[in-house]
């Protein structure tokens, strides 16, 4: 009877830790699709119109799904609002023209009592009808409206602007203006705002309006921009074939495609600069990398090449090449656990160790042992490579030796102690004794960024030295503004990059010649005592400093 009793209690719980097994997995998959459609909506699909593909799911999920009834109302009513306004308009302009018709045709002397009763309604009709769409612009212009996402092409009709004379005067503004004019000295005529004295005056003047056009060499001069363009394309081709020919790995092209094609996991060693990352990422690196390829390729960004970040995708179904960072990685990995969706997977900047870099070689160590078809490629710019090579089952390393330019490193004599002050008086050094290129400059993070941006900007207007081009770059910083960065310079100006250790590695500026480094950056700190993580400001390695001078000189 015992061991009955012990048989059946074994028995409830083997079949309880089943039950809980089969909770669990549920609620891990659960979560998983949670975490993945907050991200899609929070995404910003670039590549394709905003609005589009949600509406075209919509109506298919309702055409599916419901009944058609459900969906004609809602199509019935936009395009009876549409047909408002359009018939609106129409009315407003034809009663416009019925007006200046009666009055230019006949005289008030001609036309009967009622006649003059029907022109004048008329009238008052038109001005109401104005004064109602001003009042419309003006309630629009006075309340908040939330934004609406539009696509290219559309126009936002929430906003209105409003000229002097129609915008209404509030009386605080009456009264500004009234104290402003009692505080100024006027002086008569010496204050009158001078005319252009040279105008050419006619009696009479000709008219004239284009009715036909008639064709002659315009064709020829179109032939000749079509080849001029042509030539500009041709140029910019061949300036980038030649940059491709003078990178260091250029000449190692073929066997670095032979190693790939002989083993499936490989290390790749060679020295910032040397091509590894546009030939074979953090937030700014996917996006500018990706562009840089796009444009070696001559294809669209977005297109053949595209890359995904942080609440941005910039991909389309026919995508080959996909640039992302560590932790958008991770979460292919919840939709894709095995990464079936691609053949090929390479780990840039492998030695810039995070946590989600070091989850990431765990991860993909596992699909390689699991997935002979796929090809991992682990690039780094350090010596480190052994140590990737022993984690990786003992993976073979292509080194790649070389630098593009000769580098001169300067260091100060004694140290400084205000680091962002040494930087800007270096900087408005360079700017005024060196030849044109422009500046890169290390800082340790946001705030001393702002700070040298805001002294650089004051000691520049105060001097009145030429034009200096200041673009700030680092992770917080909107995509707008990180692209800045990377717009050419005009003609006669220099362009100062303000930039974090984000622009170490795996960041391509043209142009750059001069770079000031201030041998500080920030890092996480792990407090045992408190348990908490903060960043703290500390020198930089010896191989960070020499890992800056061929990158970037």
């Amino acid at each position: 009877m015992s061991k009955y009793r012990k048989r059946e209690k074994q028995s409830s719980d083997e079949s309880d830790s089943e039950e809980e097994t089969r909770r669990d997995i549920k609620e891990r998959d659960e979560f998983a699709e949670r975490l993945l459609r907050k991200d899609e909506a929070k995404t910003r699909k670039i590549a394709m119109p905003a609005g589009s593909t949600a509406e075209a799911a919509k109506r298919l999920k309702l055409m599916e799904t419901e009944s058609r009834d459900k969906l004609l109302p809602e199509l019935r009513k936009a395009s009876r609002r549409q047909y408002l306004e359009k018939r609106k308009a129409d009315k407003v302009a034809e009663l416009e023209a019925d007006i200046i018709d009666d009055e230019y045709l006949f005289d008030e002397e001609t036309l009967t009592e009622s006649e003059k009763r029907a022109l004048e309604h008329k009238k008052q009709l038109l001005v109401l009808a104005n004064e109602h769409e001003k009042a419309r612009n003006l309630e629009r212009v006075q309340r908040y409206h939330m934004p609406e996402a539009k696509g290219k092409g559309e126009k936002d009709d929430t906003v209105v602007d409003l000229t002097e004379n129609e915008a209404p005067i509030s009386e605080q503004s009456r009264w500004e203006s009234q104290q402003m004019g009692s505080a100024v000295y006027k002086f008569g005529a010496k204050d009158k705002k001078r005319t252009e004295d040279h105008e050419l005056l006619l009696d009479d003047e000709i008219e004239f309006i284009q009715a036909l056009q008639m064709p002659g060499s315009d064709k020829i001069k179109r032939e000749d921009e079509e080849e001029a363009s042509r030539t500009v394309e041709n140029n910019k081709l061949q300036s980038i074939q030649e940059t491709q020919r003078s990178l260091p790995i250029y000449p190692f092209k073929r066997e670095l495609i032979e190693a790939i094609k002989e083993h499936q996991v490989l290390i790749i060693e060679g020295e910032t600069g040397s091509g590894k990352t546009t030939q074979i990422p953090q937030r700014v690196a996917a996006m500018s990398v990706a562009a840089r390829v796009a444009h070696e390729m001559a294809v669209k960004l977005g297109n053949e090449v595209g890359y995904a970040i942080r609440f941005e995708d910039c991909t389309s179904q026919r995508t080959k090449i996909k640039y992302m960072t560590d932790g958008t990685m991770h979460r292919e990995f919840l939709s894709d656990p095995t990464l079936d969706t691609y053949s090929v997977i390479i780990i840039d900047e492998a030695h810039e160790r995070t946590l989600h870099t070091d989850i990431l070689f765990g991860l993909v160590k596992d699909i390689a042992r699991e997935r002979k078809d796929l090809k991992l490629l682990i690039s780094s710019a350090t010596l480190d490579a052994k140590k990737f090579s022993e984690f990786f089952d003992d993976a073979p390393i292509f080194r790649i030796p070389g630098r593009r330019y000769k580098v001169d490193i300067y260091y100060t004599k004694a140290p400084e102690a205000d680091y962002i002050d040494a930087c800007v008086v270096s900087i408005l050094q360079i700017h005024a004794t060196q030849p044109r290129g422009d500046i890169l400059v290390f800082l340790t993070g946001q705030d001393d960024i702002e700070t040298c941006q805001e002294i650089l900007q004051e000691r520049t207007m105060r001097l009145k030295m030429s034009e200096l081009i200041i673009t700030p770059v680092y992770a917080n910083l909107p995509s707008e503004m990180q692209i800045k960065i990377f717009q050419p310079t005009p003609p006669n100006s220099r362009k100062v990059v303000l930039a974090t250790n984000i622009a170490e590695t795996s960041l391509t500026i043209d142009n750059i010649v001069y770079v000031i480094d201030v041998g500080y950056a920030k890092q996480n700190h792990f407090n045992a005592r408190t348990g908490m993580e903060s960043l703290i400001t500390v020198p930089i390695s010896k191989a960070s400093a020499n890992q800056k001078s061929p990158a970037w000189a």
